[in-house]
């Protein structure tokens, strides 16, 4: 814990340590998070998952608080010589790094270089920590930059990144205590970053998904290095999570316990059985039990522009499996998932029928050759629960087919060819229900959304520019909104609502949560981690879906209270009023002095949190979608005051803030005027 921030006195078991109290994941409840209560949990039986954004340096999903884990690798530069003036000097060779890629020495003119926060995404203004363990010098370029403070191992600076992005500079090292650890904070999180890495923004968006696809956060494709090994794996001390070598896997398992999201894993496709088995069995003991963990053998393996493919070919040729390149890359395929999962299976032991969701995939655009693949799988689809296909949708070839006329086009004659598209949709889910019902699997989605881009921008980099900027538009026009409604009701009826298709069955994988469109696609449900939910159409539909057929829905805790001396506040429904009330008692919930209605109109109001040094107190109101807005007041006059997203968390993230209490651990807060009490559930055994 930092300084200051107090140990809690007992095992927080399914949730973290804050400031003497535990903070329980999503679903689990008591004062050490031990009572599993599934009606807690915004995502409960939602048959909708989310594939993530990949971590990159200018990636516009800003995932952590600590950004320098999205920094780019190393590149160096020199401050002297006929080198100076080179953006990259390519001298990485000459520098001798420790475990965590951190230089254990530096020639006396040669600079090491990152960016962070770069290409013109969100992040926000203010003051920026950077923390690092041994000695040396670090400077900052690319922004205008204020220094606030400077001391042994911490800096705080006054900056805002921009478009720009930051610069970050090992400018020296000293030999014998060479800098590392180096953590640049977003403001307001140098104190919580180390116990909740992640961006609370982040975390918003992506709550009411019942399932992660880290097939892009673990760079599944062309993942490195080959062979994959236990060893080699990306670790979290690493001085950043982007790259070839994916992030850390604790970083993955954290997430899903947080938010109570089952993690969909890509299994790396040079990984050797050794790194397969200690996945496996670090998955098990680490995982919260509640949930599940589909498992899947890299990702289209039948994709060319993927390294993968061009693996298994190689693979399946040494093998003898086919005199065919592409035949033999299949039949690897079928031979290395089955032998994935057996692994898998043998580490999880009797949990595996349970918990474990093996997934095989192939190409869905071409069902025969899709059923060729079937066939030579054979009777080891026993090793298997799922087939997956994709289910992107491209308006009958609006940037394809239509791209002549596509410039022209109103928004509402592009959508027009979204309805026209739709039959052919429905036929490929009945297609590949009825082929999953004939081998005897269930059959999720692997990826899918809309589609509306060039193809010959991927696989060439071919493009039209107004081409381009006409299906940008369209893809955040409000008349997507409607289109993407529409084939998530064809999924449902066709292949969620199929007799014996039930769960692990129907799951329909978004891609992908966040990023900026550009000539290779819009693939972004958001633009940016941040943006207003209600802004983005396509966010919109899928919260409407997920809350049109999940009415049961909770949108989150259904009261919250918390204790700071003799004061205790909450928001909860009473049992004498209508509506959701915030109120203070004295005396232990015997009786409650009502505060002032927060604006707006909505589902519910969480209380988040009370700064004992400002008197201030943080409250959501949640809408019927799950977006949230953000109120604050002082606890002296009681004049609420509604503030932005990004300054809400961040003044939430102060160490003198209390944090409201772990569903179903009132304190007897509510024993006579509120009924908090969902019907729980009896825990699920324990880890391991």
């Amino acid at each position: 814990m930092g300084p200051g921030i107090c140990e809690c006195t007992e095992n927080c078991k399914y949730g973290t340590c804050w400031n003497g109290q535990c903070e329980c994941w999503a679903g689990y409840t008591g004062h050490t998070c031990s009572k599993y209560d599934p009606l807690t949990m915004p995502n409960r039986k939602v048959s909708v998952g989310i594939n993530l954004a990949e971590i990159t340096y200018y990636s516009s999903e800003v995932k952590f608080v600590d950004v320098a884990k999205e920094s780019m690798e190393w590149i160096t530069q020199r401050r002297e010589g006929v080198l100076a003036h080179q953006w990259n000097t390519h001298e990485e060779a000459k520098v001798h790094f420790d475990d965590d890629g951190y230089p254990t020495q530096l020639e006396d003119t040669m600079i090491l270089v990152t960016l962070i926060l770069r290409q013109g995404h969100w992040s926000p203004a203010g003051n920026y920590t950077i923390l690092y363990d041994g000695e040396g010098e670090l400077g900052l370029g690319l922004v205008h930059f204020t220094r606030i403070y400077e001391g042994k191992g911490r800096m705080m600076v006054n900056m805002d990144p921009g478009s720009g992005g930051i610069e970050l500079k090992i400018m020296r090292t000293n030999q014998q205590n060479h800098i590392r650890n180096i953590r640049v904070i977003l403001p307001g999180f140098e104190d919580r970053h180390a116990h909740f890495p992640y961006n609370p923004l982040f975390l918003e968006t992506i709550t009411r998904y019942s399932e992660l696809r880290y097939m892009d956060f673990m760079h599944t494709n062309a993942h490195q290095p080959e062979p994959t090994t236990w060893a080699t794996r990306r670790k979290q001390t690493f001085h950043t999570q982007t790259g070839s070598y994916g992030a850390a896997l604790e970083y993955m398992i954290l997430l899903s316990n947080m938010i109570g999201a089952s993690p969909w894993f890509n299994i790396p496709h040079a990984a050797d059985d050794d790194y397969i088995r200690e996945l496996a069995t670090f998955v098990k003991t680490s995982l919260r039990p509640d949930l599940k963990v589909y498992l899947e053998y890299s990702n289209e393996v039948w994709n060319g522009i993927f390294r993968q493919k061009v693996y298994s070919v190689e693979k399946g040729t040494q093998l003898g499996l086919d005199s065919q390149g592409y035949r033999a890359g299949m039949k690897y395929y079928n031979k290395r998932s089955s032998e994935v999962m057996g692994i898998f299976q043998s580490a999880f032991g009797i949990d595996s029928e349970d918990r474990l969701v093996p997934i095989w995939a192939w190409q869905t655009g071409y069902q025969d050759y899709y059923q060729q693949a079937l066939d030579d799988l054979g009777n080891r689809t026993r090793d298997f629960k799922a087939l997956a296909i994709t289910g992107y949708f491209s308006c009958d070839g609006a940037a394809s087919k239509h791209k002549t006329d596509l410039p022209q086009m109103t928004m509402s004659a592009i959508s027009d060819l979204c309805d026209l598209d739709l039959p052919s949709q429905k036929n490929m889910y009945s297609h590949y229900m009825d082929v999953a019902k004939n081998h005897s699997l269930s059959l999720v989605m692997y990826e899918g959304g809309p589609a509306v881009m060039e193809p010959g921008a991927i696989s060439h980099g071919s493009s039209n520019d107004d081409v381009t900027t006409k299906a940008i538009a369209f893809n955040s026009d409000p008349h997507i909104k409607d289109n993407v409604m529409a084939i998530l009701e064809a999924w449902k009826s066709i292949v969620t609502d199929s007799p014996g298709n039930q769960a692990p069955g129907g799951l329909f994988n978004y891609f992908s949560s966040a990023g900026f469109p550009s000539k290779y696609g819009s693939w972004g449900m958001l633009r940016y981690t941040g943006e207003d939910p209600h802004s983005v159409p396509k966010y919109m539909a899928v919260q409407e879906f997920i809350t049109k057929h999940l009415s049961h829905d909770v949108l989150g805790n259904k009261c919250s209270f918390l204790i700071s001396g003799n004061v205790a506040f909450g928001c909860f429904k009473p049992r004498d009023r209508h509506g959701w009330q915030c109120g203070k008692s004295y005396n232990h919930g015997s009786a409650w002095e009502y505060l002032p209605d927060i604006p707006g109109h909505d589902i519910l109001n969480i209380l988040d949190g009370y700064n004992h040094a400002t008197h201030t107190l943080f409250v959501r109101t949640v809408d019927a979608l799950g977006v949230n807005q953000y109120h604050v007041t002082d606890t002296y006059h009681f004049n609420w005051t509604t503030t932005d997203s990004w300054t809400y968390h961040s003044m939430l993230a102060s160490r003198h803030v209390t944090r409201s209490l772990p569903m179903g651990d009132y304190r007897n807060l509510a024993t006579t005027h509120v009924d908090c009490l969902y019907q729980a559930q009896a825990p699920p055994p324990p880890l391991g």
